[in-house]
């Protein structure tokens, strides 16, 4: 018998009941949402500065790792500090609303060109389980979800795992980064990502060296290739 599903369904009734008595609305300019998953109006999500296809892996080939460990990268948005995007950025990750993760996902997937290269998997960064535990949710998966939704693209959460519990990247230089993360990810899985096309899934890039990390440890996996997308780009 599945005894979460009746709690499933008093969540979802609750969260309709709060959204008829208090109407979703937009994160940055405050008018009403379609949709409480979106946190933009729509003004305000054609207002976001898209990435330029090549800028994140111009970016990230700063770091002496890069070339080996990814093949493509790219970014659906350009962050815009103190803007809208880090609003949606800052409420997914740490003002728990991990609903804006899969619609988010979905926008990224409609920002993706199929053609550009065949998928097996779709990875997300994952999070130390300390971390996963305090935030109860690991926002690269919720957008990963949504990414697999719209691409049909199977998603693993248990190719890639991060044992060792890092410190936050946010205040530390860009070398320092890099050490901070080097070694972090063990893949758990070498016989099924042997051979196959990965996307690797985070929700921003900075200096790139987290991302870089993990998708090197696919790599000496036997990836054959790695490819990262990230909902936000931003220069450090």
């Amino acid at each position: 018998m599945d005894l979460v599903a009746p709690f499933r369904i008093v969540r979802q009734a609750w969260r309709g009941l709060v959204d008829v008595l208090y109407p979703p609305r937009c994160l940055h300019c405050n008018t009403r949402t379609p949709t409480p998953s979106i946190p933009l109006c729509s003004r305000c999500l054609q207002r976001l500065e898209q990435a330029a296809p090549d800028a994140v892996m111009d970016h990230i080939e700063r770091l002496p790792a890069a070339p080996a460990a990814l093949d493509r990268a790219r970014a659906l948005w350009r962050f815009d500090k103190d803007g809208a995007l880090q609003q949606v950025q800052h409420a997914l990750k740490y003002r728990n609303r991990p609903r804006y993760g899969v619609a988010l996902g979905r926008l990224m997937a409609a920002g993706w060109d199929a053609r550009a290269v065949a998928l097996d998997a779709i990875v997300p960064i994952p999070l130390h389980r300390t971390r996963r535990y305090e935030r109860g949710y690991n926002q690269s998966t919720l957008l990963a979800r949504g990414l697999s939704e719209t691409l049909d693209v199977p998603v693993r959460t248990d190719w890639l795992r991060r044992p060792i519990a890092t410190r936050s990247q946010a205040r530390l230089s860009r070398a320092a980064r890099w050490s901070n993360v080097e070694g972090a990810f063990r893949a758990t899985r070498a016989d099924a990502v042997a051979g196959r096309s990965l996307l690797l899934v985070d929700d921003i890039i900075t200096t790139g060296s987290t991302a870089v990390a993990a998708a090197a440890t696919l790599k000496k996996a036997g990836a054959a290739q790695v490819t990262l997308y990230a909902l936000a780009f931003a220069r450090d």
